[in-house]
């Protein structure tokens, strides 16, 4: 913002000067002045008089990627009613600024390029934004293991020596303040304003800029662009801890009847929201909260990563709604801790796809994410099943399975290409249509024959298992309940699963482990893994 300074220095100059003609002696001197004077009093009650420069949103800068055949909206602030004129290539658009100094409009769909051209706003005075590329872009969100860097991965050295594409760019959006930032300093705490609170702009994919990048992302762009040809952009905003509510905005929680209650009162002591959260917030806040220094909030309590609906207005509001093909989410962690807060996941996760995509005003906008990989949490297998669920059950979502990529004690597995990889797995089956399975099998159904099941499964073509043994981790259970190892075999594409312990299966499960003691090897023909699952038997 640029203030007008010599209109106030000559406002607060005038009476003075007005002061020097009173004490004349010509009436009309005298007439002029005095109504001078009335002139200056009135100005002093008035707004200083501004004049705003245009300015657009961190997420248009230099080096970044336009979403290709779909139209382009651009936003941002400028004087009042003053004209902008947005210009790419051939095609340009005008509008005014409205009575806020806001103003938005959209360019015409733009056919993907790998040839950088400027985009130019124009108002008062001039944006010129360099090395701009028309792709795919991807919006990545979730907790550590989306954020995880490719400098922290296994075969970092040899990818990231691979790392200099200049069909890949990279937003990072860098969080300040997070739940392993230990007790929270004055400067953190400033941090915690949402226009705050993140920091990063475009940059090339280089061996700099990918190392300490989100490895899954990367791995991702790097499938995506190899295979499409085209440019691909990759926004990352997740931060670690977060749980699935902080991701959701207050609003759309405030409308559930089933999930207000987790935006009412003060948030560190709402026994809806998880403890582990809340706990160590309290911690991360302990110094202010104990000081009662001013900390940013608002009605449910001070900000913070793991605040409902906090990542939200900070993470994903300011991006919305730029262009883009869809999202890519890793997360879960934090809401699988305890049974009941898996029970709640499933309404936290079918708001925040829900929403994401009316906010974006697309209600089949592709989303795919990834399902907890194996790890010795007892709440995992419960999660798993109903990550799947969703999956199969809500249009244009999509889900990398990973059972076969976890590490029984860290809750971060360090083999992050065959993740970003199965996503774009999904992205180019379910979106560009290329013949290939989406994902690794799902089961469809189990119905039951005597004493034996039979599941069958949608993607699997080519229905094998990967060391070549009989299907190995199925258990099916009777009228009590009670599950049994079971044997399978594989006949004609489905899996017949038996136990000598039950006489009338009920229920049939497979890779119902927190992390599996050995391999789990049903695979397709593309070697993608099976789901872990849990069915009812039908008759």
């Amino acid at each position: 913002m640029k203030h007008r300074h010599s209109i106030r220095n000559r406002t607060l100059a005038l009476p003075l000067y007005a002061g020097g003609l009173i004490a004349g002696r010509e009436p009309i001197t005298r007439w002029l002045a005095w109504a001078l004077l009335a002139w200056c009093v009135i100005q002093a009650y008035q707004p200083v008089c501004v004049r705003a420069d245009v300015t657009l949103p961190f997420v248009f800068a230099n080096h970044m990627v336009l979403q290709r055949d779909t139209p382009l909206p651009v936003w941002g602030s400028a004087t009042p009613g003053e004209e902008v004129t947005v210009t790419f290539g051939d095609s340009s658009a005008s509008t005014m600024a409205n009575a806020e100094g806001l103003w938005s409009l959209s360019l015409p769909k733009q056919r993907a390029t790998n040839t950088p051209k400027a985009l130019t706003v124009q108002g008062k005075n001039t944006i010129k934004l360099r090395d701009v590329v028309v792709g795919e872009v991807w919006l990545c969100a979730g907790q550590s293991n989306m954020e995880w860097p490719l400098n922290k991965t296994v075969g970092s050295a040899a990818a990231i020596a691979e790392a200099e594409r200049s069909d890949v760019r990279l937003l990072d959006r860098v969080g300040a303040a997070r739940g392993g930032s230990g007790v929270y300093n004055t400067a953190l705490i400033n941090r915690l304003a949402p226009d705050k609170f993140m920091s990063g702009t475009w940059r090339r994919c280089t061996a700099k800029s990918a190392a300490s990048f989100s490895a899954v992302a990367y791995y991702f762009g790097l499938r995506m662009a190899n295979e499409l040809d085209v440019p691909i952009g990759l926004i990352d905003v997740a931060i670690g801890g977060t749980p699935t509510e902080a991701w959701i905005a207050p609003q759309a929680m405030a409308g559930d009847p089933g999930l207000r209650a987790l935006v009412q009162g003060n948030w560190l002591g709402n026994d809806k929201l998880g403890p582990w959260c809340r706990q160590r917030a309290r911690y991360n806040l302990s110094r202010a909260l104990k000081a009662n220094d001013p900390i940013p909030g608002d009605t449910i309590g001070p900000n913070h990563s793991f605040k409902p609906g906090y990542m939200w207005q900070t993470g994903v509001a300011p991006i919305a709604p730029f262009a883009v093909r869809g999202v890519l989410w890793y997360q879960g962690e934090s809401n699988a801790q305890l049974d009941w807060r898996v029970t709640q996941h499933e309404a936290l996760f079918r708001l925040l796809i829900a929403d994401w995509r009316a906010r974006w005003r697309r209600p089949n906008m592709p989303f795919a994410f990834v399902q907890l990989p194996g790890m010795n949490r007892p709440n995992w297998p419960a999660f798993r099943d109903q990550q799947r669920r969703i999956a199969q059950t809500t249009q244009n979502v999509g889900m990398a399975i990973t059972i076969d990529l976890g590490a029984r004690n860290d809750v971060h597995p360090r083999d992050k290409r065959p993740v970003g990889e199965r996503l774009a797995q999904w992205a180019l089956a379910a979106i560009h249509n290329r013949r290939i399975a989406p994902s690794g099998p799902l089961p469809r159904r189990a119905l039951g024959k005597g004493r034996s099941v039979v599941v069958t499964f949608d993607h699997a073509d080519g229905l094998t298992t990967s060391d070549k043994q009989p299907p190995v981790s199925f258990e099916i259970a009777g009228p009590d309940g009670d599950y049994h190892a079971a044997q399978a075999r594989i006949v004609e594409g489905a899996v017949t699963v038996r136990s000598d312990k039950v006489a009338k299966p009920m229920r049939v499960r497979y890779a119902w482990l927190p992390y599996p003691d050995s391999p789990v090897n049903l695979v397709n023909a593309s070697n993608l893994p099976t789901s872990p699952f849990e069915l009812e038997v039908q008759r």
